[in-house]
């Protein structure tokens, strides 16, 4: 895994400042490539490469050219399938240099053009440069695993972009804060489609292709789906994938919790390992068995298990955190933690990411069904008038808005809108009463787009309220919440970390698979049990799902009170201008309890707002924040 930076210009001239402005974008990602960094630029494009050398770790230094050196590239991530790839273009003749799958992007594209692309079966995102039609790329993989950031600007028709937004802001760009998609953050707790927080810089979307020409604009096209998904089973579809996920020229190990997706991807894995495999594990929140469990299922598969727990300088290290993730996240800390513990003994991961999405595992799923059988039983008109007749009863009944039992009834009332019921399942909360509650002027004096409003746009058009949900989840929050994560804090720590679930070959089989099959009886994961039944002993097919949680409330309080005494001070609250004092100040002295989780979420990414401002505004180096 690797950082990229870089340009493609128009006008642009080399200078004596070129080189400094590189290595100026590269100091901010180093972090995602400690073993090495490459430089490469001529009159309209300049490539900056930060190398985590895990396959062909003595030849595979980057930018790569192709040996006439008319074709440069810049990559992050991993093409699972280039050792086939390349036994096909040997045989069509190309001259390879290396054994790293890097050079499978220049021989594909040479061979194929950029619509071959839809031949890699991996996580990547690269900037390839044709100097021969001066023409650059920069594309991502089709789910989204691995990030790309760009700003365009098109007065000089130049493209600016990096691994991370910061690499982009270190090229001289300066960038405010979006407010709409602050909005956007306080009710997703992630950011939706190709926003960032930074105004102007955007996300490159999942299978996107962007095409920079010199004597045009931009243009976008998508990677070509893949060929028609197999008939294997699904077991074995599943066992496939992990061995590919397994290739590297260093040892590869695996987070380990004590469920039944990780298990999973150990067991198969496990198989590839000429030693017991090293298995990561996090100990925290309200469930101490959860870290028993995974100690346990290590026994179990006979692997090695290394327990990592929270360590109590949270409130120290939340800067630093919130400057690597690039926008305030809830759930970050146990992935971050959870890095720390896996890189001190292996360069390369799995993580069990992915399964509860691909085989409908998580409570939405369930209630979503629940819902889609009482909207058949009983009459809309009474499920409208219970819900919409009760829910500002209970609202009277707590002191702070967007209570659990308000939300329950509003869903009850909005049976049959499931892209709606959706948002309340996920706690979106939009609405111009609460808007006025929330915010301060800077953000109530800007268009904000209603939340609500935006996954009813986007939500796929199914019949099934169960596989809309989840194709929306795969689109949306798995790739701008989960992945991101998952990126930015392994990458933090110079870990590459792989999941074998997010993988589109075997997304398309299971596809194939009906919700009914998949759900039986409304059954979370009901077919993944039974079809991991062969590798799994029953006592961990059979545990009830846990995670890795955290009383929101109590964790606040111990862990973030000092800092928020600063940074949620009515001074920094009127300095920035975001918030609403009484607001904040009404979560703050509330008694704490576990059913206010949501409201100290929404406290919590205030918080990071507000230093996201001093770090990315005003320029203060997170080392110099302190509680």
């Amino acid at each position: 895994m690797c950082g990229i930076a870089g340009w493609f210009s128009s006008k642009y001239n080399i200078t004596v400042n070129t080189t400094h402005q590189l290595r100026a974008m590269l100091q901010t990602i180093k972090h995602r490539g400690p073993d090495g960094e490459g430089l490469w630029f001529d009159n309209h494009a300049a490539l900056a490469h930060a190398r985590l050398s895990v396959i062909d770790i003595e030849s595979g230094q980057q930018p790569l050219a192709t040996l006439d050196k008319k074709i440069q590239l810049i990559y992050n991530g991993e093409i699972y399938n280039f050792r086939q790839l390349r036994q096909r273009l040997i045989h069509a003749g190309y001259p390879f240099q290396t054994q790293s799958d890097t050079e499978i992007i220049l021989a594909v594209y040479r061979h194929y053009g950029w619509q071959g692309f839809a031949k890699f079966r991996g996580m990547y995102a690269f900037a390839l440069w044709d100097s021969e039609i001066e023409t650059g790329y920069l594309v991502r993989d089709p789910l989204g695993i691995k990030p790309l950031f760009y700003h365009y600007e098109t007065e000089d028709n130049s493209i600016i972009f990096a691994s991370e937004a910061k690499a982009i802001l270190a090229s001289g760009y300066h960038a405010a804060l979006d407010s709409n998609s602050l909005h956007l953050l306080m009710n997703y707790r992630y950011l939706p489609g190709e926003r960032t927080l930074f105004s102007g810089i955007h996300q490159l979307a999942p299978g996107a292709v962007l095409i920079w020409n010199r004597e045009s604009a931009i243009t976008q096209r998508e990677i070509p789906p893949p060929n028609s998904p197999s008939s294997a089973n699904l077991l074995d579809s599943l066992s496939e994938t992990v061995a590919l996920h397994t290739a590297a020229d260093v040892e590869v190990g695996a987070y380990l919790s004590g469920g039944i997706d990780s298990a999973t991807i150990v067991a198969l894995a496990a198989r590839h390992q000429a030693t017991p495999m090293k298995t990561f594990t996090l100990a925290i929140g309200d469930d101490p068995d959860e870290a028993d469990n995974a100690t346990r299922t290590a026994q179990l598969l006979g692997v090695k298990n290394y327990r990592g727990t929270i360590h109590t300088r949270v409130a120290q290290s939340l800067p630093q955190l919130i400057y690597h993730l690039e926008q305030p996240k809830v759930n970050a800390w146990q992935v971050l933690q959870l890095a720390q513990v896996a890189v001190k003994q292996v360069k390369v991961a799995l993580s069990g990411v992915g399964g509860d999405e691909l085989f409908y595992g998580y409570n939405l799923h369930r209630l979503l069904a629940q819902g889609e059988q009482i909207h058949q039983w009983l009459p809309q008109r009474l499920t409208q008038g219970v819900g919409l007749g009760l829910a500002p009863l209970a609202a009277k009944m707590e002191r702070l808005p967007w209570s659990e039992p308000e939300r329950a009834l509003r869903m009850l009332s909005q049976l049959g809108n499931w892209p709606h019921v959706y948002g309340l399942l996920r706690n979106v909360w939009d609405s111009p009463t609460l808007r006025r509650q929330i915010y301060g002027p800077r953000v109530l004096d800007q268009s904000l787009t209603n939340a609500f409003e935006l996954i009813e746009q986007n939500w796929p058009n199914r019949a099934d309220p169960v596989i809309a949900a989840n194709q929306y989840e795969w689109q949306n929050k798995m790739v701008n919440d989960l992945l991101w994560q998952e990126d930015r804090c392994s990458m933090a720590h110079g870990l590459e970390v792989r999941t074998p679930f997010v993988d589109q070959l075997l997304a398309s089989n299971v596809a194939q698979h009906g919700r009914d099959q998949l759900m039986p009886q409304r059954k979370n994961k009901g077919f993944m049990r039974e079809m991991v039944s062969p590798l799994l002993p029953t006592e961990i097919l059979h545990r009830p799902k846990s995670g890795f949680q955290v009383d929101a409330a109590t964790f606040f309080h111990q862990e973030l009170n000092n800092l928020a005494d600063i940074w949620l001070s009515e001074e920094q609250i009127a300095k920035y201008g975001l918030f609403n004092p009484q607001f904040v100040n009404s979560i703050r002295t509330a008694k704490p309890k576990k059913r206010l989780r949501w409201h100290y979420f929404m406290l919590y990414l205030m918080l990071g707002t507000h230093l996201w401002l001093a770090i990315f505004e005003e320029g203060v180096s997170p080392s110099e924040i302190h509680n």
